[in-house]
């Protein structure tokens, strides 16, 4: 009975994240610099009175230049995010950006501008 109670616990669907209670920023860590990569803090604050585990809070870090996406990172946070607090984490860009945007993972795949990521599949090739 009680393997029967916590399978089912396990097995059920995790409420989705309500990322209106959050709220994402980033900025270019003032600590370092450098001519050929750029390091940002993403900060998540959470105004609501939930907690949720970092590994849920998916993001996906912008930089731009000339208001295009030039480069994407996804990332997550490590610990368990309380109400009324806040976490960090660093992301890395390969180049030297100044303009950054962040929004979060909705589902389950950050958006990809249209492009499609595929992981696993059918390799292509010659036919046998």
């Amino acid at each position: 009975m009680l393997l029967a109670l916590m399978v089912a616990l396990f097995a059920s669907p995790a409420d989705p994240v309500r990322w209106q209670e959050l709220v994402l920023s980033i900025r270019p860590d003032p600590y370092t610099s450098s001519d050929t990569v750029t390091l940002c803090r993403v900060r998540v604050v959470n105004n609501g009175g939930g907690s949720w585990p970092g590994r849920r809070l998916r993001f996906e870090a912008r930089a731009l230049a000339d208001g295009r996406v030039v480069e994407r990172q996804i990332g997550r946070f490590g610990i368990t995010l309380a109400p009324r607090e806040a976490l960090e984490t660093i992301v890395a860009f390969s180049g030297s950006y100044r303009t950054f945007e962040v929004v979060p993972c909705l589902g389950r795949d950050c958006s990809d501008g249209g492009r499609s990521h595929r992981s696993g599949g059918r390799r292509r090739g010659r036919k046998r």
